[in-house]
């Protein structure tokens, strides 16, 4: 092994918190995002297909910025980045709250989606440097999944109880406010970008071979990351609907969503102690068992027990497979150009997601939503699968 390798820049501690806060902050809103559309719902009167609209106009801006990452996030400087981004995003929420035109909110979460997804990316994209990947992609989805909880446990009796959907927002930004300090240890580029700029012209890199090979596969597992994204986002955004649908008290429920973001935080601390020993398609498998036996209690949500297991079981499903299904991406990324695509893969099915489940459960039954989360996870797993089982002999010829 070179001593370059050894000595990997992108392992130092403060550059992997710096990264950990970048995806806590970027994906602040997704982890929010059942009391989000819940309180504009409750405080600003939408129906389910207009909160579910709201959810994927957030993911068009955060898709917009995320694939055109692909040409630049290895070109511009990622402390520069999030510099500039941070405060834009909590301008842009904060925006959605100056009028009641549902217009302007649309347009409003556009732009902090932009904004929170380039944070996001560079995140991403300094973990995937990293020399184990796996392991720090748990703890990534972990510290997102920790904070949205703390916010979804205090937010409902505090500033939402004060000032509504305003509440909600205000939360977001003072928590942004409390975690952008670490962001100045944010590094201005990869190892990566770093060792290409180090060959001489002339000089072929060494993954200019295999990738080719690989390349379709790549894509297999961020279709598979995208499928999934879309219906596990489906299911959370509507999970707190459910519940209300049925009558279950909106306190406890509130509680519940809190609890849930915990059993998330475990499954990405288990995806990361597994950090890859036992492979990637069978504990992807594993988990998408786990997601559609949640599945299956959720259609029981009659009972606040069942309802209460399944919540915390499809949470927990997706904090675990996300970071699995990343860490196959950045394993078949010879030469890294394409983890960052992870991000619009994971943009994409939490802008589909939300705004398929708007309609599904538009006449108030959850049934086809439940039908929808089924198919997609039984879907990315085949893609998955595939996608490992054929790149693997291509990953062996190249080392």
């Amino acid at each position: 092994m070179h001593e370059a390798a050894q000595k990997n820049p992108m392992d130092a501690g403060t550059v992997i918190v710096a990264a950990l806060i970048a995806s806590a902050i970027g994906a602040l809103f997704y982890n929010v995002l059942p009391l989000y559309l819940g309180s504009a719902q409750d405080y600003r009167g939408l129906d389910n297909r207009a909160i579910g609209f709201l959810s994927s106009a957030f993911f068009f801006g955060y898709n917009v910025v995320t694939i055109s990452a692909f040409f630049w996030i290895r070109r511009l400087s990622w402390a520069l980045i999030v510099a500039v981004s941070t405060p834009l995003a909590a301008l842009g929420l904060y925006a959605g709250t100056l009028t009641e035109n549902y217009a302007v909110l649309l347009v409003s979460v556009v732009i902090a989606g932009g904004a929170f997804a380039a944070i996001y990316g560079v995140g991403t994209t300094i973990l995937g440097d990293t020399t184990n990947p796996g392991r720090w992609y748990g703890i990534k989805i972990a510290a997102e999944a920790l904070t949205g909880a703390v916010l979804l446990l205090v937010l409902p009796s505090t500033a939402i109880a004060r000032w509504g959907f305003d509440g909600t927002v205000f939360g977001l930004i003072i928590v942004m406010v409390f975690m952008s300090p670490f962001l100045f240890w944010t590094p201005a580029h990869g190892a990566k970008s770093a060792e290409s700029e180090l060959l001489p012209i002339d000089v072929p890199e060494p993954a200019a071979s295999g990738q080719p090979a690989q390349t379709p596969f790549i894509w297999g597992a961020i279709l598979a990351t995208l499928v999934f994204f879309a219906g596990a986002s489906a299911i959370w955004a509507f999970i707190e609907r459910i519940g209300a649908q049925v009558g279950h008290d909106s306190s406890a429920v509130g509680v519940l969503l809190a609890v849930t973001l915990v059993f998330a935080v475990i499954g990405s601390l288990v995806a990361a102690v597994l950090g890859g020993r036992l492979g990637n398609v069978r504990p992807y498998i594993a988990g998408a068992c786990v997601f559609l036996a949640a599945l299956v209690a959720l259609s029981q949500s009659q009972s606040f027990s069942l309802y209460a297991t399944g919540a915390c079981a499809v949470t927990f499903a997706i904090g675990y497979m996300l970071p699995i299904a990343i860490t196959e991406i950045a394993e078949l990324d010879v030469d890294g150009r394409y983890v960052i695509l992870s991000v619009p893969a994971i943009g994409v099915g939490a802008m589909a997601g939300p705004g398929i489940a708007g309609v599904l459960t538009q006449s108030g039954n959850y049934v086809a939503l439940l039908v929808f989360g089924a198919a997609t996870v039984v879907v990315s797993s085949i893609l998955i699968t595939v996608a490992a089982a054929h790149a693997r002999p291509g990953l062996a010829a190249t080392n």
